[in-house]
């Protein structure tokens, strides 16, 4: 699992490579160019005339050489340095005075024409930077946000900080793409950094990677090989109660598709038998959409009104609804649970109606909050760094695991160790997708996996569905019911085998 790392453990990681592989600086900034010219090829396979901006610091170095490896290659290229490159770092200096031809520029009148045609590298600043831009700078990037034409940021977008909000009023470069070096940056996770970061690729400039390891971080990525694992395996003699038993309590009238949904997802993920708590005006049409479940009478008409004592998993909250009995029958059962069990939706908001029941929620239990959800338990935050603080002293509080979905759906643990997962797109983005997305977790728990485990492999796999479904649809939009289609097809790659 990849480590989100900060600024200065990413400085002290090419130090401590310099030192003991050993390499000198200029040789990895050569490493780290050629592997980013390596990536840009990939993704430019038209020559089009390539204009880059460097700073005077590393990361205009790097654009130096990237700029001279492309021209090796037969690309048009120009070289524009901003600042002064009598004081620029040693290995800038080494690259400018191989570089054939560049021009310095301190001045509006000095910006050049930038046609749509033309490919811009972004190398002015790179992730050390903890101060907003100014001068002449926040002049270019202003310049290079106002021009139509495909742009590419080195490492990190210049203005953009690694690991902390950018302040009010402040600007920073607007990539389509960035390639980042080794590890992802933490702000390539937040949804108000979204436009100063575009589509991201992590490239390995082969930094000690024991020296990684030892880093203490509590951000990390989520990615197959992470996963992959993590499946339960069946035997020749298993038994469908031997596979997880879950007793799903979901749906009210006119949200009875929440508790299909639902139940349709465990069993996809492989859930031996499921028992299905629903409302008198839900029980026959749980009976006919969804043949395999077992129906249990939650007394209430139109919303439950009692819930049964069990052994099994229990899967709590989808389109419950609020009202006075339901809030009963669940504050009576998660008083009397001792197990981890799964709570999303209604059972959210029934929780933030009445916070002091998070205190009896069974320790280790998953809970699966959107953002407004979210904000009803924990109030609200100043920008995204300070939601992902409340999450870690939420879970840690509360002894729970929690994911905050959305883009990279935020993993955290009891412990306050967030993973962001890696996979899932803007199509899923829809009504229901939440439901299922907690039927696959909630049959994973029931199938043994222990709760964390259960919560990141059955984010992965939500996400990994519905990215199968979209790119089956050629649209760039599903619904819920697609991700459960698409959910075998999901656990084929996960478990690397042919449907």
């Amino acid at each position: 699992m990849h480590k989100i790392l900060t600024s200065e453990q990413i400085r002290e990681a090419d130090k401590y490579t310099i030192k003991h592989e050993p390499i000198s600086s200029i040789d990895l900034m050569e490493r780290a160019s050629e592997e980013f010219v390596l990536r840009f090829l990939e993704v430019n396979r038209d020559k089009q005339p390539v204009k880059i901006f460097c700073g005077v610091g590393n990361n205009g170095g790097d654009g130096l050489a990237i700029g001279r490896l492309l021209k090796e290659k037969g690309w048009e290229v120009l070289i524009y340095v901003v600042g002064n490159p009598r004081k620029g770092s040693d290995d800038f200096k080494t690259n400018l005075d191989r570089s054939e031809l560049y021009a310095v520029i301190d001045s509006e009148k000095d910006l050049p024409k930038i046609a749509e045609s033309d490919i811009v590298i972004d190398g002015l600043f790179g992730s050390g930077l903890s101060r907003p831009l100014e001068g002449f700078y926040k002049e270019v990037v202003e310049f290079l946000n106002d021009q139509q034409c495909l742009k590419f940021s080195i490492d990190i977008a210049s203005g953009l900080y690694a690991d902390q909000p950018l302040p009010k009023e402040a600007i920073a470069f607007q990539p389509d793409f960035t390639f980042s070096f080794q590890v992802p940056k933490l702000s390539f996770f937040q949804p108000e950094c979204h436009q100063y970061v575009g589509e991201w690729q992590i490239i390995d400039i082969g930094l000690d990677q024991s020296f990684l390891q030892k880093q203490k971080s509590d951000f990390r990525f989520i990615e197959l090989e992470d996963v992959a694992h993590l499946f339960p395996t069946r035997q020749k003699f298993t038994h469908k109660n031997e596979v997880g038993r879950l007793l799903i309590v979901a749906g009210s009238k006119g949200k009875m598709g929440a508790a299909v949904l639902c139940t349709k997802a465990a069993f996809k993920t492989g859930v031996g038998l499921v028992n299905a708590c629903v409302p008198k005006c839900g029980i026959d049409i749980m009976q006919v959409a969804i043949s395999e479940a077992m129906v249990l009478d939650g007394k209430g008409t139109n919303e439950i009104h009692s819930i049964p004592t069990t052994e099994d998993t229990v899967l709590l909250g989808p389109g419950i609804g609020t009202g006075k009995k339901t809030l009963e029958a669940f504050e009576n059962f998660i008083r009397s649970s001792k197990q981890p069990m799964v709570i999303d939706a209604d059972g959210l908001n029934l929780l933030a109606k009445k916070k002091a029941l998070l205190k009896q929620v069974p320790k280790e239990s998953i809970l699966t909050p959107h953002p407004g959800e979210f904000k009803r338990l924990v109030g609200s935050w100043k920008d995204d760094f300070d939601k992902l603080g409340k999450l870690r002293s939420f879970s840690q509080e509360y002894k729970l695991n929690v994911v905050l979905k959305g883009a990279y759906s935020a993993v955290c643990n009891s412990e306050g160790v967030i993973a962001f997962n890696s996979t899932g797109n803007p199509g899923m983005a829809t009504a229901g997708s939440g439901d299922v997305l907690t039927g696959i977790i909630g049959s994973l728990l029931a199938q043994g996996l222990s709760p964390y485990d259960a919560l990141m492999l059955g984010v992965y796999l939500h996400g990994l569905a519905g990215d199968e479904a979209v790119r089956e649809a050629k649209i760039p939009w599903i619904q819920a019911s697609d991700i459960i289609e698409y959910t075998s097809e999901a656990l084929c790659s996960i478990m690397n085998r042919t449907l």
